[in-house]
């Protein structure tokens, strides 16, 4: 928990913007549901969830991980944010309702081991993402969003959007496959290019030599 509050304090004192729930994400291991309340001081509540769903996901081929090759910082999205918010911007303040819900939406199919709500968890996600800020998908992920749209895949960039990694899950394994084929023929830039991926049993892990 204190490396929690010092990676906050450390992104603002670099004013790279962000807020807590990326570091409680990489810091612990496993499927979890994260949440805090409105305080000064974050203390997130940790509740673990099965990895199932996602794991024969990762086994069978269908879930992806595709780095675009884009990056971007949070502040540059996260800023209008909390404009509107400091405004009271009803459209703001309920996508971000909206988000918190799918939070839960997410949860229960993770916990229900069911794939294919997991699915429309995902691509709630993305599309209240790109509600909230349009800059959550700029021509050059949309670029890369029209070329496996055919493919009918769940998707969403990892982070506060704008570029980064993308976690496509394909409805089956001859999808994921066409997908895979399809970016690795036509990358989008010279970095970009799929990553393995797996569910972390550790978490971070600091290591003195």
């Amino acid at each position: 928990r204190d490396i929690f509050a010092r990676t906050s304090v450390l992104e603002q004192i670099l004013t790279s913007g962000g807020g807590w729930q990326d570091q409680v994400g990489g810091i612990t291991a496993g499927v979890k549901l994260n949440t805090t309340h409105a305080d000064l001081s974050q203390s997130p509540d940790i509740r673990w969830l099965p990895d199932k769903v996602l794991q024969d996901d990762i086994v069978s081929g269908r879930a992806l991980l595709y780095y675009t090759g884009i990056t971007r910082l949070a502040r540059n999205i996260l800023s209008e944010i909390v404009r509107g918010i400091f405004l009271n911007n009803r459209r703001t303040i309920a996508t971000i309702e909206d988000i918190a819900y799918n939070a839960d939406f997410t949860a229960d199919a993770i916990q229900r081991n069911d794939a294919t709500t997991l699915r429309e968890a995902i691509r709630r996600s993305w599309n209240l993402n790109c509600t909230l800020d349009s800059g959550t998908c700029p021509p050059p992920v949309q670029t890369i969003v029209d070329r496996i749209a055919p493919f009918n895949p769940s998707f969403k960039l990892l982070g506060a959007g704008g570029g980064g990694y993308m976690l496509i899950l394909a409805p089956d394994v001859a999808a994921a496959a066409a997908i895979s084929e399809t970016l690795q023929m036509n990358p989008s830039n010279p970095q970009a290019r799929f990553v393995s991926l797996e569910i972390s049993q550790t978490g971070m892990q600091i290591t003195r030599s």
